[in-house]
C-alpha cells in the first residue's frame, strides 16, 4: 500500500534591526573573554557572571557570538533575526541527563527540564526563539556547554554550542552555520570523551573534534564508522546502533585507549525485526523489538555473543537497561525483564502510551522516555519499578495541523489525536487521546476540518473523528465512522468530505448532522489520489497527484457537491502540472493557488467548468504547501517558504524568502499576522509577518 507522504527569517524587506546594545551587560574589570566564557577563579565572580547573565541572557548570547565567531557580525545578525521565528517540537531526540535537569532536543530546539523533584518536574527553560537551521540529531555536554549536531534536508550539517551558564536557560552562542572547518555533511549523533567530541557523520565516518578550546571544536581526523543514532561511552569504548537502509540494526564498537584516534573493533548488522532498538549497559546490549536480546559485547573486539533471548509475546519499540533489568516498551505497557540468565520476565509496569516510546536515557536508577504522544516520563527503578512522573512537552513530535478557538490553540497530533495549548506561548492545556489500537500506522491523523466548535479529524489507519470543542481546552469525541486511509478532508454545516490517496483515489461526502452516527451518502473512486480538499459553496476543489508511475496526471479537481448524495466532477485542470500537492482558494473562490511540482499556478475558476490559468510563478520543486495571505501567498519550496506577490496574479514577484529546518509539509496564516509553517520533523516554525 503506498502513502502520500532553516533558519531564521531573511526578508527582501531587511526588517531585521540592528544588533542590540551588550555594554550594559559586561563586567567592569575582566575582559570579554573572562567575564563571560572564562573560567573564573573566584567564587564572588561566578556568582556576579550568573547574575548577570540572568539579567541580560539576550544580549549574553548575541555578544558571545560576537566574540566567538570568525564572522561574528554576520553570526550575531542571524541570532537577532531569528527574534521573528519561534519553534515548538519536532522530532524527539534522546534525553540527556546533567545535575538538576534534563535536556530534550526537538525538532530544532531543546528544552531544559528541572528535575530536583523527580515527582513534579516542570519546564525551566527552551531554545524557541533560538531554532537551529536545522533538525536536531544528537546533543552531548561538557562542563557548562551543550554541544548539538543538525541536519538538513538539503544535505548541510552542522554543529551548534550552547551555554550553559543558566543550567535551566540554554542560551545559543554558534549555531554552525558558518563554521565549515569539519566539512559535516550528515551528522547523526555526537558524544564527548575528555576532551574530544565524535561526530558520526553517516557520509564521512566518525569526525574526532578538539575541545581544548571549547568554543572552538577542531577537526583534526577523520576514522572510519557507519552512522549513529543510539550512542554511550564507558571507559575506553564507544559503542552505537544505529537503523541501516534495508532495516537492519547495525552495532559499533570503537576502541577509544588513543582519544585521537578510535578504532572500530565491532561491527555488526544485527536482525532489525527481533532487534528493532539497541540499549546498551557495557559490557552489555540489548535488542528490543519481536524478542528480549541479550548480546555480550568482548572487550577485544570482534563479533557480539547472544547470551539468551526471550519472547515478549508482543513487538516492543524501544527500551532501556537499568542495573540487571532491562525494560521494554510496546502496546500492553512496560515489561521488565532479568539479564541473569536466563532471560525471563519479571515485571510489568501501566504505561498507556509505551508504544510511543521514540527514545530513551538512564542514570543510575532513573529512566527518561520521550513519546511521539508528546509526553516525558521518569520511571524508577529501584526495588519494583514504578513510573514516577508524566509531563506533557510543548509543540508536538508531529503537528500536522492548527486552529484558534476562542484564543486556545487546538493541534492536530499525527499520533494520538488533539492537544490544546495557549496561543501565547503554546503552553499544553489539555489533550484528546482517541481511542484507537496502539500502533501508529491503526492512527496516523493526517488533516482536519473546523467548523465552528467542532472539528473533523480524517485518521489515515481508521477514518472520521469528531470532536466537540466546546471547551477547546478538554476536546472530547463525539462520534466516528470507519473510512480507513483518509488524508484529506474538508466541511461545513451538515457535511464533511473525504479524501484518500491510498490504494486508488477517492471522494466521499458524509453527513455529520448527527455527529454521534456519522452516515455516508456518496463516495465516488477518483482515478488520482487526493492530497488536499477545500469546499466553498457548493463546490469541492481537490489538488490531486497520479496514483501510480505513469498513471492519470493530477493537478485541480472541481466537484459539484450541491447534492451531497450525488457527486459530479464538473472541471479539471493538469496543464504542466501532473503532481498537485495543495491550494489555496481566493475568499471569493474565484481563484484558486495551485501548488504544483512544476511551481505555482494561479487559476481563474469563475467558470468551475473551465478553469484557465491567469499566471505562473517558478517555486522550486520540493515543497508541497500553500497559503493565501494578503495580496500574497506562501508557497513552500525545499527548506524554504517564498512570500509571493499576487496582487498581479499574471506575474507573480518574490517578495520574502524564509528559511526552515525542514520542507514544510502544510501552511496556516493565522491571526495575529502569524505563518504557521508545520514541517514534521523540524517541528512547527511560527514566522510573525
Amino acid at each position: 500500500m503506498a502513502r502520500r507522504r532553516n533558519r531564521p527569517v531573511e526578508s527582501g524587506t531587511g526588517h531585521h534591526g540592528p544588533v542590540p546594545d551588550i555594554s550594559a551587560c559586561r563586567q567592569p574589570t575582566q575582559s570579554k573573554e573572562e567575564s563571560i566564557v572564562g573560567e573564573p577563579e573566584a567564587t564572588s565572580l561566578s556568582e556576579r557572571i550568573r547574575q548577570t547573565a540572568l539579567r541580560c541572557s539576550r544580549q549574553i548570547a548575541l555578544g558571545l557570538a560576537l566574540a566567538i565567531s570568525s564572522a561574528g557580525l554576520a553570526q550575531a545578525q542571524e541570532l537577532a533575526a531569528r527574534a521573528d521565528q519561534t519553534a515548538y517540537g519536532g522530532r524527539i531526540g534522546v534525553p540527556l541527563r546533567q545535575g538538576d535537569f534534563v535536556y530534550l532536543p526537538a525538532g530544532a530546539t531543546v528544552a531544559a527540564w528541572d528535575y530536583r523533584d523527580p515527582a513534579a518536574p516542570r519546564l525551566a527553560g527552551d531554545t524557541r526563539r533560538q531554532p537551529l537551521p536545522g533538525v536536531i540529531t544528537g546533543i552531548a555536554s561538557r562542563g557548562r556547554y551543550l554541544y548539538a549536531s543538525w541536519q538538513r534536508q538539503d544535505g548541510t550539517s552542522g554543529l551548534a554550542i550552547y551555554s550553559l551558564l543558566d543550567p535551566g536557560r540554554p542560551r545559543l552562542v554558534d549555531g554552525g552555520a558558518l563554521r565549515t572547518s569539519a566539512a559535516a555533511e550528515a551528522i547523526t549523533a555526537i558524544a564527548i570523551d575528555g576532551d574530544y567530541l565524535y561526530a558520526f557523520d553517516a557520509e564521512r565516518g566518525v569526525v574526532v573534534h578538539s575541545l581544548a578550546d571549547p568554543l572552538y571544536p577542531k577537526a583534526i581526523r577523520v576514522v572510519e564508522g557507519g552512522p549513529a543514532e543510539v550512542v554511550g561511552v564507558a571507559g575506553n569504548r564507544i559503542f552505537t546502533s544505529a537503523r541501516t537502509m534495508i532495516g537492519d540494526t547495525l552495532l559499533q564498537v570503537f576502541d577509544n585507549s588513543r582519544k585521537t584516534l578510535p578504532k572500530k573493533v565491532t561491527s555488526a548488522n544485527l536482525d532489525g525485526f527481533a532487534n528493532f532498538r539497541l540499549q546498551f549497559a557495557w559490557p552489555l546490549a540489548v535488542g528490543f523489538g519481536l524478542g528480549v536480546n541479550l548480546y555480550y559485547l568482548p572487550p577485544w573486539g570482534g563479533q557480539p555473543l547472544l547470551w539468551g533471548s526471550a519472547d515478549p509475546g508482543e513487538a516492543l519499540f524501544n527500551g532501556f537497561v537499568a542495573g540487571d533489568k532491562a525494560y521494554g516498551f510496546g502496546a500492553s505497557g512496560v515489561s521488565a525483564w532479568s539479564l541473569r540468565l536466563p532471560v525471563r520476565r519479571v515485571g510489568h509496569v501501566d504505561f498507556g502510551n509505551a508504544f510511543a516510546a521514540e527514545t530513551t536515557a538512564v542514570q543510575g536508577r532513573w529512566g527518561w522516555v520521550a513519546t511521539t504522544t508528546d509526553q516525558l516520563a521518569l520511571f524508577d527503578t529501584s526495588r519494583t519499578a514504578r513510573l514516577a512522573s508524566v509531563v506533557d512537552t510543548i509543540g508536538g513530535a508531529d503537528i500536522q495541523d492548527a486552529a484558534l478557538v476562542d484564543r486556545t490553540l487546538v493541534l492536530l497530533q499525527n499520533v494520538y489525536g488533539l492537544s490544546a495549548a495557549s496561543d501565547d506561548d503554546l503552553t499544553p492545556t489539555g489533550r484528546f487521546d482517541a481511542d484507537l489500537p496502539k500502533a501508529k500506522q491503526d492512527r496516523a491523523f493526517e488533516d482536519m476540518a473546523v467548523d465552528g466548535k467542532r472539528a473533523y479529524l480524517a485518521s489515515w489507519g481508521y477514518g472520521l473523528i469528531v470532536a466537540d470543542l466546546s471547551d477547546p481546552s478538554s476536546p472530547r469525541e463525539l462520534g466516528r465512522l470507519p473510512a480507513q486511509f483518509s488524508s484529506a478532508i474538508a466541511g461545513k454545516g451538515r457535511h464533511v468530505y473525504l479524501g484518500t490517496a491510498t490504494n486508488g483515489g477517492s471522494v466521499t461526502s458524509v453527513d455529520v448532522s448527527n455527529p454521534a452516527n456519522p452516515v455516508v451518502r456518496n463516495a465516488v473512486p477518483v482515478d488520482t489520489r487526493v492530497e488536499r480538499l477545500q469546499l466553498a459553496g457548493t463546490l469541492l476543489f481537490a489538488a490531486t497527484a497520479p496514483d501510480v508511475a505513469g498513471g492519470v496526471p493530477g493537478g485541480l479537481r472541481i466537484f459539484d457537491v450541491g447534492n451531497p448524495s450525488q457527486i459530479s466532477e464538473i472541471g479539471r485542470y493538469s496543464d504542466d502540472c501532473e503532481f498537485a500537492s495543495d491550494l489555496a482558494l481566493s475568499g471569493d473562490a474565484r481563484t484558486v493557488h495551485l501548488r504544483c511540482s512544476t511551481g505555482l499556478h494561479i487559476l481563474d475558476v469563475s467558470q468551475p467548468g473551465r478553469p484557465v490559468r491567469l499566471g505562473f510563478y517558478a517555486a522550486g520543486q520540493g515543497g508541497a504547501a500553500v497559503a493565501l495571505g494578503s495580496g500574497s501567498v506562501f508557497v513552500a519550496t525545499a527548506g524554504d517558504v517564498e512570500e509571493v506577490d499576487v496582487r498581479n496574479p499574471r506575474r507573480p514577484t518574490l517578495l520574502n524568502r524564509y528559511h526552515l529546518p525542514a520542507e514544510a509539509q502544510r501552511l496556516r496564516v493565522m491571526p495575529g499576522r502569524r505563518l504557521f509553517v508545520f514541517t514534521g520533523p523540524g517541528g512547527l516554525q511560527i514566522i510573525k509577518l
